[in-house]
């Protein structure tokens, strides 16, 4: 059985492998840059058009080799979680404690400054949850991609969960089984979440 801090190195190969086109992309553009713009600034020396020319491309490039990195490993963790769960995960049921959207409200305008159309809102839907694993008390959060499903949410509520057997600060919501669970009850009056507003689709 894998351990807390062992590697299951196939799952975390697929996980890489998902984002590596783009990764490469970047990571190719942003060493071209910083080296041409290196070269410039190298060779024109003294010439400040092209000195600021040069470290300006040097940085965007620096900047996009970094971006590559840090996207990479960010989409590549929460792909390997994901895969970890599929295939270590284990059913528990949390407890609800907390609900809450949080709502932006988006406009855009024109170049005289003036709104363009009615707007929009835009929400997050965070659930906050306690359950127990292993005979200890653990508390997690996460974002519901539904609002139907947030809506007919109560506190107090049975949450189906998959923890990580060795890290259960690994957890999701079975998103699907908790729906189910929630079929025939009428939502929440009025409801968090302002009327057409769009749902954020977060991890």
């Amino acid at each position: 059985m894998l351990r807390k801090n062992h590697i299951d190195w196939p799952l975390l190969w697929s996980a890489i492998k998902a984002d590596l086109g783009i990764m490469l992309t970047m990571l190719c553009v942003g060493i071209i840059t910083t080296a041409v713009g290196g070269g410039i600034f190298y060779v024109d020396f003294g010439d400040w058009g092209a000195m600021i020319a040069g470290g300006f491309f040097a940085l965007m490039g620096a900047g996009l080799v970094l971006l590559a990195i840090v996207t990479t490993y960010s989409g590549a963790s929460y792909l390997y979680g994901q895969a970890l769960l599929r295939k270590h995960g284990v059913e528990v049921d949390g407890v609800l404690t907390k609900k809450e959207a949080d709502c932006q409200f988006h406009q855009e305008y024109d170049h005289r400054n003036e709104p363009q159309g009615e707007g929009h809102y835009q929400c997050n839907l965070l659930i906050e949850f306690d359950f127990q694993f292993d005979g200890q008390n653990h508390s997690g959060a996460f974002y519901l991609s539904k609002l139907a499903t947030f809506d007919k949410l109560q506190e107090g509520d049975p949450v189906p969960l998959k923890v990580l057997r060795f890290d259960p600060s690994v957890h999701k919501v079975r998103e699907r089984r908790l729906a189910n669970m929630l079929k025939g009850r009428e939502p929440q009056m009025p409801s968090l979440v302002p009327e057409g507003a769009e749902i954020g689709q977060l991890a």
